[in-house]
């Protein structure tokens, strides 16, 4: 069980790791020919290859919508794992569900795909199949036509099936695990002091200083044209990993998110409909508009759109590696939100994971993480806040 510093509240169990949506979104949905497709196609959706797991994927008119995946439980907890992931899925109101269990040792997924499989015919949900992947072969144990062999089949080579090229297009590329996930937002020991050092400038250059409202404007400009940097992906010769602020901009992203206002309103900026633009002060929604680019992952949907969504993600997982764990909070949260937006479950858990560890009182990413657990995400707008020229009114999410 991983040890959270500072944190007074029960620890998850740790095989308990709530809902995992698809990490596609803002294209055609993906239509598959069978289980092989499925069993291919599944790493790309998790954003890394399962393994000790059930997962449950959601079905409409054989598309693939919401997908969650949990640990595989001890035998006492089989029931609490069922509960857990259930109704996620009966929110969906699928057509159907496929569930696929990843074991090292036969027999280990059929306790939890049993249950969940009887939870879902309670409900009067349909369970298409239901799928074992052991060894690098897949079974399933349901099949009674003589056409599944006893040895299994052999997993097909990813590269064979049609499907998986509108994830390489994506530019999503499975890793090799969970823990490979975390990484992706841990703390870069190489980064994080140069980061901290400009930190303490900011702040000892702001002590025993007062602000007006005209130098919360300049200030909240200068960070918002920090944050411009970061969220400018609409190049198509920008690719992963190519991108990387230096401390002092670091730096600067990180206080201007002290600001709760402010943050609130990088969120709602980023993640449109997640949060209400009429809490934020006009002069703030206008700022927005004049320093901001207009989100890439909006602007006419499809593969552009999603690819600009996964861009701007690898480069807030960037800035979350350079930021040390004592300022952590309010990137990750950020990062979080708009991995939850866009559909990306797994890498919104893990990085609600680091900011819940050194941060367990921060009430926005608790917030989150409750969605999470139920498997409610914000339905995505369709285009940023309208202009309203000047003035203020009364704003903030305090969270």
């Amino acid at each position: 069980m991983v040890t959270r510093r500072g944190v007074h509240r029960p620890p998850r169990t740790p095989w308990v790791l709530g809902v995992r949506p698809t990490t596609v979104v803002a294209m055609e949905p993906i239509r598959l020919a069978g289980p092989a497709d499925v069993l291919a196609v599944l790493p790309y959706q998790l954003g890394y290859h399962p393994s000790e797991s059930l997962v449950a994927i959601a079905l409409h008119e054989r598309q693939i919508g919401l997908v969650e995946r949990i640990d595989l439980p001890p035998q006492d907890a089989v029931e609490d794992a069922c509960t857990a992931l259930v109704p996620p899925l009966l929110r969906e109101e699928p057509d159907a569900v496929l569930l696929v269990g990843y074991e090292s040792r036969p027999g280990d997924a059929l306790p939890l795909a049993d249950a969940v499989r009887d939870a879902l015919v309670a409900a009067e949900v349909p369970v298409l199949d239901r799928l074992v992947v052991r060894d690098g072969r897949w079974y399933a144990p349901d099949c009674d036509h003589g056409c599944c062999p006893s040895v299994g089949h052999e997993q097909d080579v990813p590269r064979d099936v049609p499907a998986v090229a509108q994830f390489v297009a994506l530019e999503v590329a499975p890793l090799p695990g969970r823990e490979s996930l975390a990484q992706l937002v841990a703390a870069d020991p190489s980064r994080t002091p140069a980061v901290a050092a400009a930190l303490e400038d900011i702040g000892a250059r702001a002590d025993g200083r007062s602000f007006g409202g005209r130098a919360v404007a300049v200030h909240r400009l200068r960070h918002l044209a920090t944050w411009a940097k970061v969220l400018d992906v609409a190049g198509a010769d920008q690719f992963r990993g190519a991108f990387e602020l230096g401390p002092e901009e670091v730096a600067l992203l990180v206080a201007g998110l002290r600001d709760v206002e402010l943050r609130d309103a990088v969120i709602a900026w980023v993640c449109p409909g997640t949060l209400p633009f009429d809490a934020l002060s006009v002069d703030l929604v206008d700022a927005l508009h004049s320093c901001l680019p207009e989100p890439a992952w909006l602007q006419g949907g499809g593969e552009r759109a999603a690819v600009g969504g996964r861009r701007v993600l690898s480069r807030l997982q960037a800035v979350a590696r350079a930021v040390p764990d004592d300022d952590c909070a309010a990137v990750l949260t950020v990062l979080a939100n708009l991995a939850w937006w866009l559909g990306d479950g797994a890498l919104t858990r893990v990085a609600l994971d680091r900011a819940l560890q050194h941060h367990p009182g921060y009430r926005l990413a608790r917030l989150l993480e409750r969605m999470v657990d139920l498997g409610v995400r914000s339905r995505p707008a369709a285009e940023p806040p309208p202009r309203h020229g000047f003035g203020s009114v009364p704003g903030g999410l305090s969270a």
